[in-house]
Formats: structure tokens, sequence, C-alpha cells
């Protein structure tokens, strides 16, 4: 894969799930506030939220990114299969990481799970897409 469609690929997949952070957080569907970890990690904790949404957007480019790498090593398995597991192994990180355990794992936690899968799976497909249709005739 060429490295602009996988920049582009990546950028636009995370600005989406971005925005739909922002979206989750705004209408209280999910009970953590997706900036509160440059607090917890003393990353330009005073910066303007604006700043630290950037830094959110910077942080899921290259966790796409990563993810990406590995659904191009795993792009001959079935895509919906790739992308549930991947993307629960994404959402399970993602919560250890703001709680520490699993205790609080409820009815809360569906809008970030369906999130994480929705993006997950349509990056998978795009791979798949990409390695089928774009890059097909470069094979022959």
């Amino acid at each position: 894969m060429k490295a602009i469609h996988f920049i582009t690929i990546s950028s636009a997949h995370a600005l989406v799930f971005t925005i739909m952070l922002k979206f989750l957080f705004v209408f209280d569907y999910i009970t953590w506030n997706p900036i509160r970890w440059t607090q917890k990690w003393q990353v330009f904790s005073a910066a303007h939220p604006f700043v630290k949404w950037i830094l959110t957007f910077l942080v899921i480019f290259l966790v796409i990114n990563i993810t990406m790498g590995l659904f191009l090593l795993i792009k001959k398995m079935p895509a919906f299969a790739t992308s549930i597991v991947v993307g629960l192994a994404i959402w399970i990180l993602l919560e250890w990481s703001i709680y520490q355990d699993f205790s609080h794992i409820s009815w809360n936690s569906i809008p970030i799970v369906a999130s994480i899968l929705i993006i997950s799976r349509a990056l998978a497909e795009t791979i798949v897409y990409y390695d089928q249709e774009v890059y097909e005739d470069k094979r022959k």
C-alpha cells in the first residue's frame, strides 16, 4: 500500500473516531472524559481543550496506524472476524487504561464498544478493498 493511501485512510478514520468521541462525550453516552488522559499523564495538562483534542486525534491516529499494519498482516483472513477481535481487544485495552480494572463494565460501555467496532470494521474492509481492487492490477 502506498504511503499516501496509508496516511489518508488512517487520518480519515482518526478524524471520524475523534468526532465520534466528542459526540459521545457531549451527549453523555460515555462517563469518562476523552481528554482527561492529558492530566493523568501530565502532558499539556494546562493547555486549551482544543489542543487536547488535537493531541487525542494524534494518539488515535497512531493507534489506527498500528491497527492498519496489523490488518495488512492478516488481510487474507475474513475482515468481519478480524475486525471484531481487534476491535474488542482495543476496547479492553482502552477500558483497562481508564479504570485499571473490569468492574466498571456495564451497559454504559455499549456506545464506545459500538464506535470502536464500527471504525475497526471500516478499517478492515478498506484494507481488503485496497488489496483486492486498487492493487490487483499491479500484481498481474
